[in-house]
């Protein structure tokens, strides 16, 4: 079972008013050199942000729903990276994709909880592809004879 958790700074203005507010992370990794290159992107209700390393191809993202975070998670997205995401208001899959060792891909394949105007509300589809980061430094360049 995998758990989230938010930062938060309780301040009190007052006896008996507070305010809480959340401490913001920008970055999920401290890249340490240039092979880390960053990316956000948002699509909807879906919004991830991280890093990819150019020469491992391992990602490191952190994955908000409907801004609210679901955690942080590791993989290769050249083997694909997948998400599952099963809540009240989403079911479905968060995938980040490396095409061609050059292009990082999000693609998001799910079902979005919609509230009804008059009655209960329903799921509908939600399917999107966003490319989020090209890696021109290892481009794949086909060989052409001429």
């Amino acid at each position: 079972m995998t758990s989230s958790a938010l930062f938060v700074k309780i301040s009190t203005e007052e006896a008996g008013s507070y305010a809480v507010n959340q401490v913001e992370n920008t970055q999920v990794l401290d890249p340490k050199n240039k092979n880390w290159q960053a990316f956000d992107a948002s699509v909807g209700p879906f919004s991830m942000s991280g890093h990819h390393h150019t020469g491992g191809f391992e990602s490191e993202v952190s994955q908000d729903v409907f801004q609210m975070n679901m955690g942080t998670f590791y993989g290769n997205p050249y083997e694909g990276l997948k998400i599952d995401l099963n809540l009240s208001m989403v079911k479905g899959r968060v995938e980040l994709r490396l095409n061609n060792l050059d292009r990082l891909w999000l693609d998001i394949d799910a079902c979005v909880f919609q509230v009804a105007e008059n009655g209960p509300g329903e799921f509908v589809a939600y399917r999107k592809t966003r490319l989020i980061l090209t890696l021109p430094w290892i481009r794949c360049e086909p060989w052409v004879l001429t």
